[in-house]
Parts: C-alpha cells; sequence; structure tokens
C-alpha cells in the first residue's frame, strides 16, 4: 500500500508538470490525492518545501538513471550509446508513465520565480553528472572520432540541449525531424 506522502508526492509531481509551479495549489494536489489541504501540512511545510523535496528526488533518480544507462551501453559502439541516450530521453519524456523527464526538463528551462536560483542549482547536479558521463564516453572512444574528447563532448551537448528544447517548446514530430538531420551531420563529423 501507497503511504500518504508518497500520494502527495506522486500527484504534486505530476500536477505541476501539467500546470507548473504556480498555478497548481496544495487544495488541487489535495484533490487528487483525495485528502483534505490541511493533511498535507502534516507532512510538508508548505508548497515550496514540497516542490523541493520533489525536485531533489527527481535529480537523484535521474542521475540513477543515468548511472544505470551508461553502465549499461559502456561496450556499446560509440554511435550506439550516444544516438541511443537522446532515443531513450525522447521515450521517457513523451511516456504517460513517465514525469520525472518532464519535470526536469521544464524546471530546468523555466524554474519557478520564487526557487530559481534553488532550482537552478539542482538542475545542475543533473546536467553535471550528464557531463561527466558524456565525457568519459568520448575518452573511452577517442581512437572512433576525428575531434578531441572535449570538442566531441561540447558539440554533442549542443546538440542535445537545442533537442531537449524542441522537446519542450515544439513538438515530437519536429524533434524526430531534427534529431535525424543533425545526428547524421554530427556524427559524419566526427566518426574517425
Amino acid at each position: 500500500m501507497i503511504s500518504t506522502i508518497t500520494k502527495i508526492k506522486i500527484n504534486a509531481l505530476s500536477l505541476f508538470v501539467e500546470k507548473g509551479y504556480t498555478a497548481t495549489s496544495l487544495s488541487d494536489i489535495a484533490g487528487r490525492v483525495g485528502i483534505k489541504k490541511q493533511s498535507i501540512y502534516s507532512h510538508f511545510k508548505n508548497k515550496e518545501e514540497l516542490f523541493l523535496q520533489i525536485m531533489s528526488e527527481v535529480v537523484r533518480e535521474e542521475i540513477a538513471f543515468l548511472n544505470d544507462y551508461f553502465d549499461q551501453y559502456n561496450s556499446k559502439p560509440l554511435d550506439d550509446i550516444l544516438y541511443n541516450f537522446i532515443i531513450q530521453m525522447e521515450k521517457r519524456f513523451t511516456s504517460n508513465k513517465e514525469d520525472n523527464v518532464k519535470f526536469l526538463l521544464r524546471m530546468m528551462f523555466t524554474p519557478p520565480s520564487p526557487l530559481q536560483e534553488i532550482v537552478i542549482n539542482t538542475a545542475l547536479e543533473y546536467y553535471s553528472e550528464l557531463e561527466k558521463h558524456i565525457e568519459q564516453v568520448f575518452i573511452y572512444h577517442e581512437e572512433s572520432i576525428i575531434a578531441t574528447a572535449e570538442e566531441a563532448k561540447i558539440a554533442y551537448l549542443a546538440i542535445f540541449d537545442g533537442l531537449l528544447v524542441e522537446l519542450v517548446y515544439v513538438n515530437v514530430t519536429n524533434f524526430k525531424k531534427r534529431f535525424q538531420v543533425t545526428w547524421e551531420i554530427y556524427w559524419r563529423g566526427i566518426k574517425s
């Protein structure tokens, strides 16, 4: 059986993804959970504390995803590792079962004004881990590319960032088209 605190966090996460931080009220969250608003105060001081706890947990879970992904793909060819990572992010973002990626990306690109500094710093923990993994992949596969590991990492992350913006602000059809064209040109340009 799921605890009340877990139900609160799951439903709050979903509402933050759907409506954003500002438009989501504790009454909305309580209504989704099927409890009175006052019950939320038994677990969280206020909406800000609830949001920041969710943000922290999402970042930890997404760092765990990065670790698992790169451990699993470690021995694959470089292009498979990089290409499939972006595909995994797109699949997870568009999945109806997956709110973590939607939440993380939306908060990275449009953090709530009153929490902007904290949210950005927390999100940068994730991004820092991503950079480390990408750099290690390029170092390990340096003989497969004509650029330095640092140059390849910077270019890859620039493409990745642009594609994330496409997911968050535009649509999946544009994402798929832009990803295919960009990937082909990028990979032709760096492979040895």
